[in-house]
């Protein structure tokens, strides 16, 4: 089985190796938890491998997402090129327009699921990013997510690639949560704890279809080089 680096060591040994190729993954967080900072390791494990990336932004423009992602690694262009970034921030359509290489993804702005659709019939990715799959739950029926994320689905098993799905947790009632959840074939939590005088994030893999499932949640750090993981198992 094809396994497909975080681009984080402990969390990856923890996995087995990595995530199953062919998986969707959905990252629920508390806000604060850095799950964008988790994207962005995945993002730039895969570009340095020369595997082609798509990163889609729902909040931040394109020339953002690249400065956050700079701020932690400072990638060459060569790296870069292999990285799709495309934002559906309305407010920044006009500056980013002329950047976009593809015509079909200037338009995804006005149509994003239609778009997102179009985009991954034309492109084979062997990762694909949505930050944040929130904005999807916030402007569709869920009956219409369900149907992205089985399109998603059906995308990761043909190409061997993995789809991960950011998602703020609480913005939902439970039944949707499970729902996402239910259709993911992996499920990781990110959550913060106050403990004393600081603020502890930790990490818990929920389930994963192909591999087994680590019963360890993992204590984490955000430094200026991104996630900084014990590599040690902590059972709590």
């Amino acid at each position: 089985m094809k396994l497909v680096k975080t681009g984080i060591l402990p969390l990856d040994t923890q996995l087995g190796g990595g995530m199953p190729a062919g998986s969707v993954v959905s990252v629920f967080e508390e806000p604060g938890a850095g799950a964008d900072v988790l994207s962005y390791h995945f993002t730039v494990e895969g570009a340095k491998q020369g595997e082609n990336v798509f990163y889609l932004a729902t909040d931040d423009s394109s020339e953002e997402i690249r400065e956050y992602i700079n701020l932690y690694f400072d990638l060459d262009e060569a790296v870069w090129e292999n990285i799709t970034l495309l934002s559906l921030n309305t407010s920044v359509l006009s500056e980013e327009g002329e950047k976009d290489a593809k015509d079909f993804l200037k338009k995804t702005i006005y149509d994003p699921i239609g778009g997102i659709k179009t985009i991954l019939s034309h492109e084979e990715f062997e990762r694909v990013v949505f930050n944040n799959f929130t904005y999807f739950l916030v402007n569709y029926p869920i009956e219409d997510v369900i149907s992205l994320i089985d399109v998603l689905s059906n995308y990761a098993k043909k190409n061997q690639s993995v789809v991960m799905l950011l998602v703020t947790k609480g913005m939902f009632d439970s039944r949707t949560e499970t729902t996402l959840k239910h259709y993911s074939d992996g499920v990781i939590e990110l959550t913060l704890r106050e403990v004393e005088n600081e603020v502890q994030r930790r990490l818990k893999v929920v389930k994963f279809k192909g591999i087994l499932v680590p019963k360890a949640i993992l204590r984490y750090e955000l430094t200026d080089k991104g996630i900084k993981m014990e590599s040690v198992m902590r059972v709590l």
